[in-house]
């Protein structure tokens, strides 16, 4: 990009600098050898970043503020949404996504505005963009949960019923829809202690449990192929199986409104089934993480600890319940070889556990030679 463009874009008023940017933008970032010119191009014309400098007269990556007024930000997203709305390689797309929201803290303000009005507006391609970054990022980063907890704030806690555009947006884009299920799944009924459980809104759950009765697959979707460019590197995928699992067995601990997460199980249990990977699937591409069920194990073992303490029994129905409904997953998780890591430890924190159910009894005798 010469100068003269550069002056030229200068001279524009906002948001007009931002839409004749964010081409050249495209074009710079597929040339990878001028991805640099591209992200201070995205600080100038599309985020106005101030950058203060400090005294030696070199800028600091720590010093860039927005600038953008809260008008500046709607103007911008309706440039973005009409951006990534046209047709183009996803590769491209989703390059370009990550290059505007890839590690900008100060960013965020625009991208939940953005993807929020996606999800109303049920853009798929900017859906499926945002899906990707969220996968790159990592679900749980803490980028991808202040998303997650927008979305939520804006189609469920705010809201009555849950929209026409939330419950199609597996239909829509099932990587994102996967992958905020694996981010909303972090932020409820996680904990390890019981009074640190809070349960999803019931709006929440009701929506999730039908994406998943609907569609057993769902989970799966972020397992599939990413559209990355030319030497990108595809981060290792985390699934919302586990945190399902968590919902439907730890909910029996702090609340007796089961009918849904009932359904719910059955929907996981179908999940698992259609997960079966071929035998030639290195073992990391499953989807279920041994080490993260042990988590769920230890907050059994924590509420075991406490009702003994208490001088209360074990053979409460609610912790049996829990217990048989652990041991139905980690069952049918094995059986659909489903299940990576180091089972061995899963299995010897399952025996070590106080007090005996029949059913969990059952599941590791049959696997102990497994």
């Amino acid at each position: 990009m010469t100068n003269q463009e550069r002056n030229m874009l200068r001279k524009m008023e906002f948001p007009d600098s931002a839409r004749d940017a964010l081409p050249i933008i495209e074009n710079l970032i597929i040339n990878r050898n001028k991805h640099d010119m591209a992200i201070d191009l995205i600080g100038e014309f599309v985020f106005r970043e101030r950058r203060d400098e400090p005294r030696g007269g070199q800028f600091s990556k720590q010093t860039v503020q927005p600038r953008l007024s809260s008008i500046e930000e709607f103007q911008l997203v309706l440039v973005l949404c009409d951006f990534f709305s046209r047709p183009g390689p996803d590769a491209t797309r989703n390059a370009v996504f990550l290059s505007l929201f890839g590690g900008s803290n100060v960013r965020t303000s625009v991208l939940n505005k953005l993807i929020s009005t996606a999800v109303s507006g049920s853009i798929a391609p900017l859906l499926c963009a945002a899906g990707t970054w969220m996968q790159q990022l990592g679900c749980t980063s803490p980028a991808s949960l202040e998303l997650a907890q927008c979305i939520v704030r804006d189609f469920v806690i705010f809201s009555k019923n849950s929209s026409e555009q939330l419950k199609s947006l597996p239909l829509v884009a099932p990587r994102f829809a996967a992958n905020l299920m694996t981010a909303v799944t972090d932020l409820y009924l996680n904990g390890a202690g019981i009074m640190q459980l809070n349960p999803p809104p019931d709006l929440l759950l009701d929506v999730i449990t039908d994406w998943v009765s609907e569609n057993p697959s769902l989970c799966l979707a972020s397992q599939q192929q990413l559209a990355l460019p030319s030497g990108a590197i595809a981060m290792p995928v985390t699934t919302p199986l586990v945190g399902l699992i968590r919902w439907c067995v730890l909910s029996l601990l702090v609340t007796n409104k089961q009918e849904l997460y009932s359904k719910l199980h059955l929907a996981v249990l179908q999940s698992l089934l259609e997960a079966t990977p071929p035998v030639t699937t290195p073992p990391t591409l499953q989807p279920i993480n041994a080490q993260h069920l042990t988590l769920i194990v230890n907050t059994i073992q924590g509420e075991m600890d406490s009702l003994t303490m208490q001088g209360k029994s074990l053979e409460e129905e609610n912790l049996q319940n829990c217990l048989e409904r652990f041991a139905q997953a980690f069952q049918v998780g094995l059986t659909s070889r489903c299940i990576f890591g180091n089972i061995s430890q899963l299995m010897f924190r399952l025996e070590s556990l106080p007090g005996k159910n029949k059913l969990l009894q059952i599941v590791i005798n049959a696997n102990k030679t497994s």
